[in-house]
């Protein structure tokens, strides 16, 4: 089977290779699935240079995310079928034809969601469900403030807020993604290229802050929101696409009792017990089924080109993800 692999951290496009590697075999409580999409995420750029929280073993496949069809099955399987279409949990190295998985791994996915969407359901969507309903506890009515609204997280969390009654104010760089946000349900949209945050925030919240904020971005954009909470307010930062770290006013974190905190799905889906797990994914695939909202793809490449689509997901203001299909 055709596997990507990387023998040192490195530049992606200089580390990759597409390498013949023997099929596995599953396990009595494991299945075979034939992956057919993956995308390609800022994790996985980041763990192929030895930049992540967790690094694999070297020689590594990359890879969290993948969406395929059960091809085998162990022999004490009982809940998985050959021929049903799934989303891996777990099964990291989803940058090849073939993986195996424990049974209880694999979330059965709808014939009415493609590959391509389905290989997409792992991350970015629950990361905007946990932050907004466990992380946050955010209420109806409530303003929540996010960054990187753009990006698919982004829109997840402008639908579920909306769904839900929470308030949404989402900064994005460019004017002309003001119009599709606000077709999702977002209730502001701020341009930071030609307006200033402090000023529409304050206008927006009657000068209040917000009690929600969410970060993707850190450095300087980052510390801006955190000046930006109301009393008692959190900020919860699940990503540092500017390289830069947040500096925060000491005095003001002091006196408006503000909190900030970290959010990293990779820790969350390890506590998880399959009942929290099962209530989240069950959230989610319907919304997807049902097309309320849909993951952006700028491009897909077949995997023998895998260098030139993890050159593609390195570029700034792409439009939406790279997939990895074949």
């Amino acid at each position: 089977m055709r596997s990507v692999r990387f023998h040192e951290f490195g530049d992606p496009a200089a580390v990759l290779r597409v390498e013949d590697m023997p099929r596995p075999e599953p396990y009595p409580n494991e299945i075979l699935v034939r992956l057919n999409a993956r995308p390609i995420n800022p994790s996985d750029l980041l763990t192929v240079s030895g930049q992540y929280g967790s690094l694999p073993k070297l020689p590594a496949t990359p890879g969290f995310e993948g969406a395929g069809v059960v091809e085998a099955v162990g022999d004490k399987v009982k809940t998985v079928q050959v021929g049903q279409r799934v989303v891996p949990i777990g099964g990291n190295g989803t940058w090849q034809e073939y993986i195996t998985l424990n049974a209880a791994q694999a979330i059965p996915i709808p014939d009415n969601i493609s590959d391509v969407q389905a290989a997409m359901l792992l991350v970015n969507p629950p990361t905007a469900w946990i932050m907004l309903n466990e992380v946050l506890n955010a209420k109806p009515g409530e303003w929540i403030l996010q960054t990187a609204a753009g990006s698919v997280v982004g829109t997840w969390l402008i639908k579920i807020a909306h769904k839900q009654g929470v308030k949404t104010i989402n900064v994005v760089r460019r004017r002309d993604q003001i119009e599709a946000l606000l077709a999702l349900g977002a209730d502001e949209v701020i341009c930071t290229a030609d307006e200033n945050l402090e000023d529409r925030v304050n206008a927006i919240t009657g000068g209040r802050g917000v009690p929600h904020a969410v970060d993707a971005v850190g450095g300087e954009l980052g510390s801006r929101v955190a000046s930006l909470l109301a009393s008692g307010g959190t900020l919860v930062t699940y990503g540092v696409l500017s390289g830069q770290p947040i500096t925060v006013d000491a005095g003001r974190m002091l006196f408006k009792e503000t909190i900030m905190r970290g959010f990293w799905l990779s820790r969350w889906l390890r506590r998880a017990g399959p009942e929290k797990m099962g209530a989240t994914f069950g959230a989610l695939i319907p919304m997807l089924a049902d097309g309320e909202v849909e993951s952006p793809v700028e491009a897909t490449y077949d995997l023998a080109d895998v260098v030139q689509a993890a050159i593609h997901a390195a570029r700034p203001g792409r439009s939406g993800k790279i997939v990895i299909t074949g």
